[in-house]
């Protein structure tokens, strides 16, 4: 298991919105149900409930998301941005698909990217492209190491932990080990050598 991101946040606030409205009309269904012991009425309340707290919370998630990518593009709290070109994002692309191990976090898209790939770092996280991850020192979700990889095309990499601790009567405490790496634009070599000393420094 790895943390994969989150992307395209504003279209997946859209879809969790839409399961709320379905989870609310079950429930609403279910309580005004002429014989509240009805086997479909409980069925609906039960449903409908989990659904709309299930759905509202994911809403709120990606709206998070979505807002905290507004406010990264238009410059808010970023120590560093770039610009991977077209021919050098074709070929990180490629040096991704051929790894064997230490397969990447986020999902390199397929398709080549005319228009380049943007790079964009706050204090706290990364997007990449239209992928949006957390970069935190502890919790869940963090990053134990972060480093410079000198490929054909150099990328950052961070050495990514995913902790998920057991519920109920089940106290066991999973550990997932994963790689998150970032390619780095021609010429920014100085900006991403900053970017690996601060985030060292957090750990």
């Amino acid at each position: 298991m790895r943390d994969r991101g989150i992307s395209s946040p504003g279209t997946k606030a859209w879809i969790a919105g839409i399961l709320a409205l379905g989870g609310a009309a079950a429930l609403i269904w279910g309580l005004h149900s002429h014989d509240p012991a009805w086997q479909p009425a409980v069925v609906a309340r039960t449903l409908g409930t989990v659904v709309l707290v299930i759905a509202l919370l994911m809403t709120a998630n990606y709206l998070y998301a979505w807002s905290l990518i507004v406010r990264m593009r238009r410059g808010e709290d970023v120590i560093s941005r770039w610009t991977v070109k077209p021919d050098s994002f074709a070929k990180f692309r490629d040096i991704e698909r051929a790894r064997k191990t230490r397969r990447n976090n986020w999902r390199v898209p397929g398709k080549d990217r005319p228009e380049g790939l943007e790079v964009i770092f706050t204090r706290q996280s990364v997007l990449v492209g239209d992928t949006w991850f957390r970069l935190a020192a502890k919790g869940t979700t963090r990053f134990a190491n972060a480093r410079i990889e000198n490929d054909a095309v150099p990328s950052i990499e961070f050495a990514m932990r995913l902790t998920i601790a057991g519920a109920g009567s089940l106290h066991q405490t999973a550990r997932y080990k994963g790689h998150l790496r970032v390619p780095i634009a021609d010429g920014a070599a100085v900006e991403a050598a900053r970017v690996v000393e601060y985030f060292r420094a957090l750990v």
